[in-house]
């Protein structure tokens, strides 16, 4: 029983920190996009 347990908590934890990733690496690819765009926007100026 503690072994399907123990297998459960690391199924838990990798989905949890797999969703922060995800989470992070998009809010990441849209920071980067909205810094382009003001960057484009300022050198047609």
């Amino acid at each position: 029983m503690k072994r399907g347990l123990k297998g459960f908590a690391f199924l838990v934890s990798g989905l949890v920190l797999g969703i922060i990733g995800a989470t992070a690496s998009v809010t990441a690819i849209a920071l980067s996009a909205v810094g382009m765009a003001k960057v484009r926007r300022a050198s047609k100026n």
